[in-house]
Parts: structure tokens; sequence; C-alpha cells
């Protein structure tokens, strides 16, 4: 009984080790449907701003992931579309740079750390509003990003980013974690279910016996 028990234990365990374990790197890669709200600072009414798309690639020579932003707009409807380049630089797996335009001017540097809640990063946000950002990895296939203007009378901004398309293959665990954990309990539930028990292998109590089996 203890090896099924040992056994389904240690999955359980390397499973939530798979889900705790985050990479940024390995996160960002596919493509992704971008929606841009803004929210205003005297009625916190939220209207949308723009939709576009993200697209990362990582690059087989370095750590480092190639991207673009592309609005959506009437041009693009015309078969003619824009798109800003993006290059994600990595110090690590969970830290670096976050670059746009053909400058690669630096949009924020991203640190991701995970307490009790979601993995989140926040820093200086350099875009045409300057403020704080925080980033929330929502699920393994949504993000967003709000920024805090500086200046108060700025209205703020939230980036909702859900995934479209992934970039890479998902993990053993990704694809058949809960599914095995279902079934492994189910298994365990049988096991423990079917185990007649001490009692009922000698076919009794068990202990000393009673008045009326002494006097019989």
């Amino acid at each position: 009984m203890r090896g099924p028990c040992f056994a389904l234990i240690a999955l359980f365990s390397a499973y939530v080790q798979a889900q705790e374990t985050f990479s940024f790197q390995d996160y960002l890669p596919g493509e992704w449907k971008v929606e841009r709200f803004s929210i205003s600072p005297t009625t916190s009414e939220m209207t949308v701003v723009s939709t576009g798309k993200y697209v990362f690639n990582s690059k087989k020579e370095s750590t480092n992931i190639d991207g673009s932003y592309t609005p959506e707009s009437d041009a693009e409807e015309e078969g003619e579309s824009v798109s800003i380049p993006v290059l994600v630089e990595f110090d690590s797996s969970n830290t670096g740079n976050f670059k746009t335009g053909d400058d690669e001017d630096l949009l924020f540097s991203f640190y991701f750390q995970h307490f009790s809640g979601p993995w989140i990063s926040h820093g200086e946000w350099n875009g045409q509003t300057q403020g704080i950002y925080q980033f929330n990895i929502v699920a393994p296939d949504r993000f967003t990003i709000t920024v805090y203007p500086t200046n108060s009378e700025e209205e703020m901004a939230v980036i909702s980013v859900t995934r479209v398309k992934s970039g890479r293959e998902k993990s053993f665990f990704e694809k058949y974690g809960s599914t095995i954990m279902m079934v492994g309990g189910f298994l365990l539930f049988q096991r423990l279910k079917g185990d007649p028990g001490r009692g009922a292998a000698t076919g009794g109590g068990g202990g000393q016996p009673t008045v009326e089996e002494k006097v019989n």
C-alpha cells in the first residue's frame, strides 16, 4: 500500500513544483492580441484606445527575443500595415529590458517575482506617458500591464494582452498534469476503499472475548 502512496505523493510534489516554476523567457514567445484602455482620473470611465497584436520569436543565436507590435487600423485592412520592432533582452529568465522602435528605446526593465499571488514586475515606464507600471501574469494565456502616470491629471492606462498562438511546445505537466492528478487521486481512493482493514481480514473486531463468548 505504501508504494502507490509514495509514488502519488512524489508525482504531486513534482506537479506543484512545475506549477510554481515560471520563466518569462519561455512564457513570452507566440502571438498575442493587445487591447489598450484608458481610465479617466475624474470619472474612472474606461474606454478602448487602441487594439493590435504582439508577435514574439526566440532568437536561436542568443537568449533574447525578437518581436513586433502591429496596431489595427484602416491601413491594415487595405493591405498596408506598420509594425513596430520590439527587442526583449534577458539577463536571466525573469529579468531584463523591454525595448521598442528602430532605435531600441527602453520602454521598461522587468524583474518578475512571485509572492502569494501572480508573478509580477513593476518599475519605471518610459512610454509617451511617463509613470510607474505593474506587469501581472494573470494566466498562462493572459497578462496585463497597468501604467500609473506621474502626472495625476493624466489618464491611467491598462493594457490587456491575450495569447492567440503559442510560440513553444507545452511541457509534459502543462499537457497532462491535471489529468494525471485526477486519475491518480481516483485510483488511490479506490485502493483505500477496497482495503477491508485488519478487522475484516480477521473476521472480527479483535480484542478480548466478551462475557457471552466466555460462557459459550
